[in-house]
C-alpha cells in the first residue's frame, strides 16, 4: 500500500474516533450533569445543561485535532523509515529485502489467483568498464539511468528492484512465457536505444536478462534460481539478450 493510501485510511480512522470521542463526552456530560443538578430550579439545571452540552463541543474537537496532528507527524515518520529501510539508497528502487519479501508475496497471490507470476533477472553488460572509462560516479549515473529505464519500460503493476551492484529485477504477473519474451525484450530494446550524457561524454550499456515463470510449487528462492541461470546463458551466448530459462 503506498503512502497516499496509508495517510487516507488514517484519515478516515482518525475521523471516525474523533466523532467518537467527542459524542461520547457530551453523552457524559450531559449524564453527569443531569444527575447532579436534580436539586436545581428549571432555568438553572436548563443552563448548567447547556455548559454541559457545549463545553465538550468547543474542548474536545480541540484536544482531538492536536493529538491527530502528534499521531500523523508519527505515521509520517514511520513511513519514511519505512521507504527508507526497503529502498535502495541510489536508485530509489526496492531493494533486496523488499524484494524478497514482496516478491515471495507475489508468488503466494498468484498462485492463489490461478495465474502466472514472470521474473526477469537484469544485469548490465561490461559495467566495470563504465567504471574504469568514466570513473565511479558515471557508474552511479550509469545505474539511476537503468533503473529509470526498467521502471518506465516495465508493465505499471510491476515489481521493479534492484538486488545489488548492476543486478535488478522485474517481477509481473505474465499471461505466459511468450508474454514475458516480449516485456523482456522491450526492457531490452529500451536500454539499448538510450544513453546518458555525463560530463558531456555519451554513455551507452546493454543488458542482459535471464527469464523464468513460477511452477506449480516454486519458491521465490527457486524461481531466481532458475532466472539466475537463464541469464548466465544469456551472457555466455554474447549478453544484450534474454534467455528463457529451462
Amino acid at each position: 500500500m503506498d503512502q497516499r493510501n496509508v495517510e487516507r485510511d488514517f484519515w478516515i480512522e482518525q475521523l471516525r474516533l474523533a466523532l467518537t470521542v467527542i459524542v461520547c463526552a457530551v453523552i457524559f456530560a450531559v449524564s453527569v450533569t443531569w444527575f447532579t443538578t436534580a436539586d436545581l430550579d428549571t432555568h438553572s439545571r436548563t443552563h448548567a445543561l447547556a455548559l454541559s452540552f457545549g463545553l465538550p463541543l468547543a474542548i474536545v474537537p480541540i484536544a482531538q485535532a492536536m493529538a491527530i496532528r502528534l499521531r500523523l507527524r508519527l505515521l509520517r515518520l514511520h513511513l519514511k523509515f519505512r521507504k527508507l529501510a526497503n529502498s535502495d539508497d541510489l536508485t530509489g528502487l526496492a531493494n533486496r529485502r523488499s524484494f524478497t519479501e514482496r516478491g515471495a508475496a507475489h508468488v503466494e497471490a498468484s498462485r492463489a489467483k490461478n495465474s502466472l507470476s514472470g521474473l526477469i533477472l537484469i544485469d548490465i553488460d561490461w559495467f566495470k568498464q563504465v567504471n574504469d572509462r568514466h570513473g565511479h560516479e558515471a557508474g552511479d549515473e550509469t545505474l539511476i539511468h537503468v533503473a529509470q529505464t526498467l521502471i518506465h519500460a516495465a508493465p505499471p503493476d510491476a515489481l521493479v528492484a534492484r538486488l545489488g551492484g548492476e543486478e535488478f529485477t522485474v517481477m509481473c504477473e505474465v499471461k505466459d512465457i511468450v508474454a514475458l519474451s516480449r516485456i523482456a525484450e522491450a526492457l531490452r530494446q529500451a536500454t539499448e536505444s538510450t544513453c546518458l550524457i555525463y560530463k558531456g561524454e555519451v554513455v551507452r550499456v546493454t543488458i542482459s536478462l535471464g527469464l523464468a515463470t513460477a511452477r506449480a510449487d516454486d519458491t521465490l528462492s527457486a524461481l531466481l534460481s532458475r532466472a539466475d541461470k537463464a541469464l548466465y546463458d544469456a551472457k555466455n551466448c554474447g549478453r544484450n539478450r534474454f534467455t528463457l530459462a529451462a
